[in-house]
């Protein structure tokens, strides 16, 4: 059973990704970056829910936080908004395939990246 939920939520994701890049080029002549901000903002208000529902029915306690490094979450914030700015300006100024591609490969570049800088 779980695994045809797993499949379901692939698909679904699949299915809104492919329709955020559609939408981004269709959303008009609005600058990129107020783009990239409404998109994080409903994020934002998504996930603030789903914390504040877990927060609510006990599922945290402090010993969840014990070991967080903060500096590396706010690290992770910027680089994520970075990545997120620099697909929709793709988005924007290249095709939605061509865009597609480029936001897909990025994984198999990190490495190379990684090791090829001192």
């Amino acid at each position: 059973m779980n695994r045809k939920k797993g499949i379901i939520a692939i698909i679904i994701s699949a299915l809104g990704f492919s329709l955020m890049n559609l939408f981004i080029p269709l959303s008009g002549n609005l600058p990129t970056i107020q783009k990239s901000f409404f998109r994080n903002l409903i994020a934002f208000l998504v996930a603030s829910f789903v914390l504040l529902k877990d927060y609510k029915s006990g599922n945290f306690s402090k010993a969840d936080f014990k070991n967080v490094s903060f500096k590396i979450l706010i690290l992770r914030s910027i680089l994520g908004t970075i990545g997120i700015y620099a697909n929709y300006y793709a988005l924007d100024k290249l095709l939605i395939s061509d865009a597609s591609v480029l936001n897909k490969i990025a994984p198999f570049f990190n490495p190379y990246f990684l090791f090829s800088f001192p």
